[in-house]
């Protein structure tokens, strides 16, 4: 991890904007990797040929998404074209986004294995400081608030009572006679984030959604971050417990 590195990196955005703001895609996966949290590879691109180079130089098969707020984690993978295998497929993916949101601007992404979709999210609470949620993605977890908290900074143990607390848990275990993720991974996962988190008190908003959990290991393909002013120990909004 380069905590120090991180650190420029904030202060550095954050003396261009100090008010806040959120992170583009690009601005957010630097962030991550400063603490070994790494976003699957992608390109952002603004027409087809741009598309089809950037899938070749990622290497098939890859996805193609759309970028903007409202085709993002739609339950109808709308927003979404995946596993395609040649330079035609991602020409057809890239002109059927651009068409129905009416923007040029999308990602071409490295496809990631498959697995268990997991969500992990740190928010400001005003009672609590900085808290840490860990579910499975998906618009039923959301719906049914089937999502654990801790507060931060995680110990290890915490980790792994974290993620074993929601009730969809199970799922991660091989439930059914499915085969058991890595859950290993995604104590990692939750420890740089808690640790990202702590150092970082100007990250005042951070998803990791989905991370896709497998028994090789966990893969991380989207990630929004939000900046901003430190808050105050006094100030009547949310605070970080010390």
């Amino acid at each position: 991890m380069d905590p120090e590195r991180a650190r420029a990196l904030v202060d550095g955005w954050l003396d261009t904007s100090p008010e806040g703001r959120y992170l583009s895609d690009t601005e957010a996966a630097l962030l991550l990797g400063c603490y070994g949290v790494h976003v699957a590879q992608f390109r952002t691109v603004t027409t087809e040929d741009d598309a089809v180079e950037a899938a070749e130089e990622i290497g098939l098969p890859v996805a193609v998404k759309a970028t903007g707020a409202q085709w993002r984690h739609r339950p109808d993978l709308s927003g979404v074209r995946l596993d395609l295998v040649d330079a035609e497929a991602v020409r057809s993916a890239y002109r059927d986004l651009a068409a129905a949101s009416g923007d040029p601007l999308m990602h071409v992404q490295k496809m990631a294995s498959k697995g268990i979709g997991c969500a992990i999210r740190v928010q400001d609470d005003p009672s609590f400081g900085a808290l840490i949620s860990f579910g499975l993605a998906g618009v039923i977890s959301d719906l049914l608030g089937d999502r654990a908290y801790r507060v931060l900074p995680l110990t290890e143990d915490e980790a792994i009572e974290l993620i074993d607390a929601p009730k969809a848990a199970p799922l991660l275990s091989g439930y059914r006679n499915a085969a058991p993720v890595d859950k290993s991974a995604i104590v990692e996962f939750v420890q740089r984030i808690s640790a990202l988190a702590d150092d970082l008190p100007e990250v005042r908003e951070l998803v990791c959604e989905p991370l896709l959990a497998s028994s090789s290991g966990a893969e991380l393909t989207d990630a929004h971050v939000r900046i901003g002013p430190e808050p105050h120990p006094l100030d009547l909004g949310p605070r970080r417990l010390r």
